[in-house]
């Protein structure tokens, strides 16, 4: 970090206007609150948050800074970048909405840098309202459930607090907090007349969320779960083998996940789960570094993770669905793919090398996409890095030479 992130802020806030903060956009919670003047005021609020940044005394060091401060900020920085790039082109309800809640993140990433630099403990953050981030700032959890949906825990307004309590609905506007969105089934691929494909060596069925739960029959020094921030490490089943490893969360808002160790493509850190607005991340571990991979977990809540059995990966078979980050199976034999990503922002499918490092780049795309792909003539295994809802289709009879 140092001085190119102290020049990445200046940057970031380089090229927007130099217009005044307007009404209320110096309030810790932000939130516009009304619907005629809520653009201008959001824009208003983006461009103080961005000279907030720039004129902010702190800079990085990683000899004087520990992983967690520098973290914070970079998520002010991501935060930032996120509010600019969400309020850009029609600026709907939607924008502004996501707009808000980029902000409010990165305002609390904010004060977390300055709490941890004066000595003070990390404040709690309330989010804004589920129902509507115009509501502002929420003042409880309270339990809910969508029609037909299942009851999770929601921060909503004091406003909205009282009407869930009277067995009222919330006062809802379209603008409800968005989580990862349904998982679509792969369609089924018959196999070709002249006989079904041969299984990849290894891998369980694909049908099923692989990754869902630790698998039962791995070694006690290959899983850990708690809860609460914590420095973890497991042990691979080898002192130089690859692996696949495996983080849940009980809660993102407010969590993130780092892997310290291993170093990978020369940096000392790698975030697993920053964010994101989800709870789960596989992703493989290169060989080298040593017996132990260890990471560092920022949460208020539960946690379990693990490195997954190399013959419990999934294989693509059929098809393939999920959401985030995923490590699969495939069989080779340079079989044309369709791949879809339904919503989210990059996304990138990776043929992985023996070693679990990156291989070939087998196809790219940002939001909301379909592109084709081929696999690689020899089985092996597939990296997904997304943080969206996609899918991966087999689209023909594999191309054999």
């Amino acid at each position: 970090m140092g001085d190119g992130m102290v020049g990445a802020v200046r940057g970031l806030f380089r090229g927007r206007g130099k217009r005044g903060p307007g009404p209320g956009a110096g309030d810790a919670g932000g939130p516009a609150r009304g619907d005629a003047d809520g653009p201008a005021r959001v824009d208003a609020e983006i461009t103080a948050f961005g000279e907030a940044l720039a004129a902010h005394p702190f800079v990085p060091d990683h000899g004087a800074h520990g992983p967690a401060v520098l973290a914070d900020y970079q998520r002010a920085l991501d935060a930032y970048e996120r509010a600019k790039r969400d309020f850009a082109g029609d600026r709907t309800p939607r924008d502004t909405a996501d707009a808000l809640r980029a902000l409010d993140a990165g305002r609390h990433a904010l004060a977390c840098v300055d709490a941890a630099v004066e000595g003070r403990p990390r404040p709690h953050r309330l989010p804004l309202c589920f129902f509507d981030p115009r509501h502002g700032r929420a003042a409880e959890e309270v339990r809910w459930a969508p029609a037909g949906g299942t009851a999770r825990t929601v921060a909503v307004c004091a406003a909205d607090a009282v009407r869930l309590a009277e067995g009222r609905p919330p006062i809802e506007s379209g603008l409800r907090e968005r989580g990862p969105e349904p998982v679509p089934r792969a369609r089924r691929r018959t196999a070709p007349a002249s006989g079904p494909l041969p299984a990849a060596p290894g891998g369980v069925d694909a049908g099923a969320d692989a990754y869902a739960s630790r698998p039962g029959r791995i070694g006690t020094r290959q899983w850990r779960e708690g809860r609460d921030n914590a420095g973890v490490a497991l042990f691979r089943t080898g002192p130089d083998a690859p692996a696949v490893l495996v983080v849940h969360l009980d809660r993102a808002d407010g969590s993130w996940v780092e892997l310290t160790e291993p170093p990978v493509d020369g940096s000392d850190r790698r975030p697993l789960t920053h964010a994101s607005a989800l709870t789960r991340a596989v992703v493989p571990v290169p060989s080298g570094g040593g017996e132990a991979v260890r990471l560092q977990l920022h949460t208020r809540k539960g946690w379990r993770i693990w490195l997954h059995p190399p013959e419990e990966v999934p294989r693509l078979d059929d098809g393939l669905a999920s959401t985030g980050s995923y490590v699969l199976r495939h069989s080779g034999g340079r079989e044309p793919l369709r791949v879809t990503q339904h919503a989210g922002s990059a996304f990138t499918l990776h043929a992985l090398r023996p070693d679990h490092r990156l291989g070939e780049a087998l196809c790219e795309g940002t939001g909301a996409f379909t592109a084709g792909a081929v696999l690689p003539r020899k089985p092996g295994l597939l990296y997904v890095r997304s943080r969206g809802t996609w899918t991966l289709t087999p689209t023909g009879a594999p191309k054999r030479p």
